[in-house]
């Protein structure tokens, strides 16, 4: 199910930009004919979607493939909650009246399943939390314990060493188109339609608001400084870090040392998140070495515990590096799936809203730095 359209919900950034403009002009009207435009625009993807896994479902029957062949067509045993809802949405035709029945565990999956296909979201600190979400952290630099007299108090380390934000969680709302041919599958075919639509609508998004998110009703991002003036809730960018070259003094100074937090931690590895495009043209090149044979090998990157991975969220000419389980993300256990008509194309078709409470930030100010690599240029070397 993967790989299905490199066009769905295309030039999505605008579509978002003119959809914000409408509702602030007020013009009903005009958000009425965007809404439907984006969703004929996408119909034959959707489409496409619900066909392939009918065909599978079909295919699973008559073959009559084991459980191992179903696991790896991405069809799971489900909790007898998990099979009680889908079976009631079967009963129905329909999710109408069946949100109190949902249970968590399946858009648990989701999240699993998107830590799994996107290497970013499978790094970060996801947690299951509630509305409210605190986080306890170490302030950097400062110590976690000291010595004393037995009798001595244990405020000095909890004022000094510790501080305690509270976070409220921001409404993670997605969409999923359902026909009714896809209830005649089985609890186990809808759970995986469901599951593998959920997951493509939510990771694009999940993906940019870690890298880039604002703070304004949505997540802080790793681009984003925690200290400075937010102006209309938005959290300033960073200053980028210039890097010209790749050498090992440049990599030692300005991405390494970084990671020590002055001194104070030791170097353990670090995450480097970049541009797929930039990636190609910028360190695919970087890390290939040729062989007195002529042959050549790839990824050579002579850095103890560097790591690459590519993230289309990230912007191009910039790259982030850190360690990403220093980036939290708090997921409410609780959905909601809401039914609507407004958007039914086809008779046999519903669109369903799906919304979860999530908010996310960096545990420090210093947990990321943003570099700026419009100028780093190539190198091939040989052994």
């Amino acid at each position: 199910m993967k790989n299905l359209d490199s066009n769905v919900i295309e030039n999505k950034e605008e579509q978002i930009q003119a959809m914000k403009a409408a509702f602030e002009a007020g013009d009903a009207n005009e958000v009425a004919q965007k809404i439907v435009t984006n969703f004929e625009n996408n119909f034959s993807h959707f489409q496409y979607m619900m066909d392939n896994v009918i065909k599978e479902a079909n295919q699973a029957k008559e073959e009559n493939w084991d459980q191992q062949v179903l696991a790896s067509r991405g069809v799971r045993v489900l909790t007898s909650e998990e099979r009680k809802f889908y079976n009631a949405a079967i009963e129905v035709q329909g999710f109408d009246h069946t949100e109190e029945l949902m249970p968590p565990t399946v858009y648990e999956r989701v999240f699993e399943d998107l830590q799994k296909e996107h290497p970013l979201l499978s790094r970060i600190n996801f947690q299951t939390t509630g509305a409210t979400t605190a986080w306890v952290l170490r302030k950097p630099g400062t110590p976690a314990a000291f010595w004393g007299d037995v009798r001595a108090s244990i405020q000095e380390m909890v004022d000094e060493g510790f501080q305690t934000i509270e976070q409220g969680m921001y409404k993670l709302s997605g969409f999923l188109v359902v026909s009714k041919a896809m209830f005649e599958l089985g609890p186990e075919w809808l759970d995986r339609y469901v599951r593998t639509f959920m997951e493509e609508v939510i990771a694009d998004e999940m993906e940019n608001v870690v890298i880039n998110g604002t703070g304004k009703t949505q997540p802080i991002g790793m681009i984003r400084k925690l200290e400075g003036p937010v102006v209309n809730g938005e959290y300033p960018e960073k200053a980028k870090v210039t890097l010209e070259d790749f050498t090992p003094e440049t990599i030692g100074k300005e991405i390494l040392a970084p990671t020590t937090k002055d001194g104070t931690r030791r170097y353990t590895g670090v995450t480097l998140m970049v541009n797929p495009l930039d990636y190609a043209t910028k360190f695919f090149a970087l890390g290939a070495k040729q062989k007195d044979d002529g042959t050549w090998t790839y990824g050579n990157f002579s850095i103890p515990g560097l790591e690459i991975i590519e993230v289309p969220a990230v912007p191009l000419n910039t790259m982030i590096a850190g360690n990403p389980k220093d980036y939290f993300m708090g997921v409410a256990s609780k959905q909601t799936l809401e039914t609507t008509d407004v958007l039914r194309m086809v008779e046999d078709q519903r669109l369903y809203l799906i919304r979860r409470l999530a908010n996310g930030r960096p545990l420090d100010s210093d947990s990321f730095t943003v570099y700026d690599i419009s100028a780093l240029e190539p190198s091939i070397d040989t052994e």
